[in-house]
C-alpha cells in the first residue's frame, strides 16, 4: 500500500506540475493578445475589417508597421472605387504581408513585390526595410494601389480578355499615377518624343513580354486620356468587350485615337521632360 501510495502521491505532483506550465502557457499568449490590442494571435497576426483578413508575420518591419499598412489598404481601396465609379466593395479577401520575396514565393509561390490572385481572393504584399533583402531582390515598395485596383476592377466588371491585359496594367497603373516623383502623363511625354512607345498591337496582342517600365506607363496615359476624353463607363465596356470592339466603343480606330492622345500629350509637355533612363528603369521607389 505505501507503494501505491507513493506512485499516485508523484502522478499528483506531476500533473500539478504540468497544470501550472500549461497556466503559464496560457497567460503569455493572453498577455502578447493584450500587447497587440484589436490583432488577433495565431501562426502569424491577423485582424479582419469587414470582409478583409490582414495577415502579418510575428515580428520585423511588416509587424511592426501593420496598422498603417493596413490603413493604406483601405485608403487604396476608397481611392480606387472612386476612380472606377464602382460604389462598393465587399468580396471577402485575405490581404499577406511578407518579409521577402523569398518567404512569399515559399509560402504562395510566386516572389515578386505584390500580386493579386483573383481565383484565390488574395492579396499578397511585401514590405521590408532590411538593407541586404532590398538590394538582393530589388524590393522598392508595396504596389498597394495598384493591386488593389486590380482587386475592386477585377471583382466587379469580372477578368478582362486577354487582348485587355494592357488596360487592366494600365488603369491599375495609372491608379497610382506616381513613379520616381514622375506622373504617367511626364513619363508618356518622354517615351513619345524619345520615340519609345510600342506599337499599339504589342500591347494588345503580347504585352507581358513587353519592357515593363514602357508597358505599364504608356498603358496608363492611355487609360488616363480615355477616361478624360469620354469618361470611365466607356472604361468598363471596353474592359468586358475586348480591344476589338474599340471602334465600336469609341466611336473611331485607335489609330486616330492614338493622334487625340499624343496631341493632347504635347500640348501638356511642349518642353522636353527628362529623365535618367538607365537609372529610371531599374523601378519605380
Amino acid at each position: 500500500m505505501n507503494k501505491i501510495n507513493s506512485l499516485i502521491y508523484i502522478v499528483l505532483i506531476c500533473a500539478c506540475i504540468g497544470c501550472n506550465n500549461a497556466h503559464d502557457i496560457k497567460n503569455e499568449i493572453n498577455k502578447e493578445n493584450n500587447d497587440l490590442g484589436d490583432w488577433e494571435l495565431k501562426q502569424k497576426v491577423t485582424k479582419q475589417i469587414d470582409s478583409l483578413e490582414f495577415i502579418f508575420p510575428r515580428e520585423g518591419y511588416a509587424f511592426e508597421r501593420r496598422d498603417s499598412l493596413v490603413n493604406e489598404c483601405m485608403e487604396a481601396i476608397a481611392k480606387n472605387l472612386k476612380l472606377t465609379g464602382i460604389k462598393e466593395f465587399t468580396a471577402p479577401y485575405r490581404i499577406e504581408f511578407f518579409q521577402s520575396k523569398a518567404a512569399m514565393k515559399e509560402a504562395k509561390g510566386m516572389g515578386v513585390s505584390g500580386y493579386n490572385n483573383y481565383w484565390q481572393r488574395e492579396v499578397n504584399f511585401v514590405s521590408t526595410n532590411d538593407p541586404e533583402t532590398v538590394k538582393k531582390e530589388n524590393i522598392i515598395h508595396a504596389p498597394i494601389t495598384h493591386e488593389f485596383l486590380h482587386t475592386v476592377a477585377m471583382e466587379t466588371w469580372g477578368m478582362p480578355p486577354n487582348n485587355n491585359n494592357w488596360l487592366n496594367e494600365g488603369l491599375a497603373t495609372y491608379a497610382a499615377n506616381s513613379c520616381n516623383d514622375l506622373c504617367v502623363a511626364e513619363i508618356y511625354s518622354f517615351l513619345l518624343k524619345e520615340d519609345m512607345l510600342f506599337p499599339m498591337d504589342s500591347l494588345v496582342n503580347n504585352f507581358y513580354r513587353q519592357d515593363e517600365m514602357i508597358a505599364y506607363h504608356q498603358s496608363a496615359y492611355i487609360v488616363q486620356s480615355l477616361i478624360e476624353f469620354q469618361g470611365i463607363e466607356k472604361i468598363k465596356e471596353l474592359w468586358q468587350a475586348g480591344f476589338i470592339d474599340f471602334e465600336k466603343i469609341y466611336g473611331m480606330p485607335y489609330s486616330e485615337m492614338e493622334s487625340k492622345i499624343n496631341t493632347s500629350i504635347m500640348d501638356k509637355y511642349p518642353t522636353s521632360i527628362v529623365i535618367d533612363w538607365e537609372t529610371f528603369r531599374k523601378g519605380c521607389k
